[in-house]
């Protein structure tokens, strides 16, 4: 049984080459690979595009955001005054006990 299982594997594989060598080339139409690569790459394109998290923010749009963060910092800028900054700076400092006044006092006993 062993001589004939080992001569039923050698004729399939000798089938199997036979059939292998059957083969015929097929002729493709032409410039097919160039098209089907196109429609993949386009394909592809398309897809990224999807996924893009900003891919509505086009050059139109950046410019109108542009112009929208400019004018929000002039507008803050010129409402801002010195005054309430000093005001601001010395309360901060103040609270964490970067001044001299009673507050470090009070800090450094804690």
């Amino acid at each position: 049984m062993g001589t004939n299982s080992k001569r039923n594997i050698d004729e399939l594989v000798a089938e199997t080459l036979d059939a292998v060598s059957d083969i015929e080339t097929v002729k493709a139409p032409p410039f097919f690979k160039d098209k089907v690569l196109n429609r993949i790459r386009d394909q592809n394109t398309k897809v990224e595009a999807s996924k893009a998290p900003f891919f509505w923010f086009t050059p139109r749009y950046q410019l109108v955001a542009l112009i929208c963060f400019v004018v929000l910092n002039t507008v803050a800028l010129l409402s801002y005054t010195s005054d309430s900054y000093t005001d601001n700076v010395e309360n901060f400092a103040e609270m964490y006990g970067l001044s001299e006044t009673s507050t470090d006092f009070y800090l450094y006993q804690n």
